[in-house]
């Protein structure tokens, strides 16, 4: 098994280059509209994975399409879904 890596690894190489200031980096995932989405992993149970395959593909949609309209239905009927100002 790897050894985990260092948190120090996270922080600025430079501190100096920036003024002091800690910069954070662009993300990395962009979609095709040029919305940029960050990244959440979900652990579920081995049948619950093999369902959403399954969904998808009936409806032809990607299992983590699937999941972000579940979330965020989940967040509009808990109250805590966010206007989109765009």
């Amino acid at each position: 098994m790897a050894k985990r890596q260092s948190l120090a690894m996270f922080s600025p190489k430079d501190i100096a280059a920036t003024g002091g200031k800690v910069v954070q980096p662009e993300p990395a995932t962009t979609q095709p509209s040029g919305v940029k989405y960050p990244k959440v992993s979900v652990y579920l149970e081995a049948d619950e994975v093999r369902t959403l395959k399954l969904l998808g593909i009936d409806r032809g949609q990607r299992v983590s399409d699937i999941c972000a309209t579940a979330i965020r239905e989940w967040l509009e009927r808990n109250g805590h879904a966010r206007q989109n100002n765009a």
